[in-house]
């Protein structure tokens, strides 16, 4: 028999913000492994929710903005929908509103701090603003020059309060996508070991301080890269993507052509200059699908013959917990595919499914095994 489920619409929307608790967590599980349609109705749900978190502001009339949001989308949904499906969404209409405005209570000023859908603001000084988003959530914020930002899980991004004044610099730390409005002053952001200059276009950008690289994927426009201790910008082109080694000595930048047999290619922007001292190795790659390494703002995880060690690192910030190996070898298994925002349970089965793993879950750590009757 299949669960109702818009008795439980509170459940699915504390879900999507990172606020269910574990029983609620567990009745989604069970209600997303009953019926392949309420798959279809959780992705519609959380592209809804996720839409109107990312234009919430600090302001008044931050519900009457969600609340008009939602209906857009609604009304966009019940066009391509027939008669049947338009009465199962406007009996969302009032849930989702409400739950907007809820989110919106939660903002707590008085302590010096703001929270919204797992981002926390800190106000460090008058002239700073810091954007904590924990593991198991993502956020957005929108600045003063309108410029859209989206926060991966365990990222941080400072700002001035003065922002577009006279200048606009954001300091990332962690994983962000970025939607840039053309504005007079160019737009800059500082990580630890590149700083990228836009005018106005959509790019990726991962610099976390555990790993090894910084990576940045172009989407549309232009951007100029430089490293800390090179006087030499690079260029990104649509489609571009770009990795930073810490570690090296050496600058190298290799350009990989699409279908092509040769894997560096001569290029105005792009040179090879193995005594130019520098902090790390970058390798740039063209014609990459920027889908793979931006659809974590919509809750998807999209990886291409990615080993499962790589991949537990995005899961564990995606759901703040921690992977334990026992046997090393499973970390050579790579996948390729597509996962959607579900509970972690069903990715742990979608895994044991398709490679020889058994899991245990004890609180925050899930333990992999090797499979030997796989």
């Amino acid at each position: 028999m299949k669960t109702k489920v818009n008795s439980n619409e509170e459940s699915l929307f504390k879900y999507f913000s990172g606020k269910a608790t574990n029983n609620e967590i567990r009745f989604i599980s069970e209600w997303l492994d009953q019926d392949k349609h309420n798959i279809h109705e959780f992705a519609t749900l959380k592209k809804i929710f996720v839409e109107i978190s990312a234009n919430l502001d600090y302001d008044k009339s931050v519900v009457e903005k969600a609340y008009n949001v939602f209906l857009e989308r609604a009304d966009a949904y019940e066009k391509n929908k027939g008669p049947d499906k338009k009465s199962k969404i406007n009996r969302l209409r009032k849930s989702i509103v409400k739950y907007a405005a809820a989110i919106v209570l939660m903002i707590s000023i008085g302590t010096g701090a703001y929270f919204l859908g797992g981002k926390t603001i800190f106000l460090l000084d008058r002239e700073s603003c810091e954007i904590v988003v924990p593991y198991g959530s993502r956020s957005s914020v929108v600045l003063p020059d309108g410029s859209k930002i989206w926060l991966n899980a365990g990222s941080k991004l400072i700002y001035n309060r003065q922002f577009g004044i006279r200048e606009r610099k954001v300091f990332l730390e962690g994983e962000a996508y970025f939607t840039i409005e053309k504005k007079k002053h160019p737009f800059v952001v500082h990580t630890s070991h590149l700083d990228i200059h836009v005018l106005g276009t959509a790019f990726n950008v991962k610099s976390y301080p555990e790993e090894d690289n910084i990576e940045t994927t172009l989407v549309k426009g232009n951007i100029r890269i430089e490293t800390k201790k090179s006087d030499s910008p690079v260029y990104l082109k649509p489609k571009q993507k770009l990795t930073f080694y810490k570690a090296n000595a050496f600058t190298e930048i290799s350009s990989f052509e699409k279908k092509s047999k040769s894997s560096k290619t001569g290029n105005k922007n792009l040179t090879s200059s193995p005594d130019r001292k520098s902090s790390g190795d970058i390798d740039i790659k063209i014609n990459v699908n920027t889908e793979e390494f931006t659809s974590w703002k919509d809750g998807k995880l999209i990886f291409n013959n990615e080993p499962l060690e790589s991949l537990a690192k995005k899961l564990e910030r995606k759901y703040n917990i921690i992977f334990i190996f026992k046997d090393e070898e499973l970390k050579k298994y790579s996948y390729s595919g597509t996962l959607l925002d579900f509970p972690l349970e069903q990715v742990l089965k979608a895994l044991e499914l398709t490679s020889p793993i058994n899991y245990t879950i004890h609180e925050k750590k899930v333990t992999l095994y090797y499979n030997k009757n796989f």
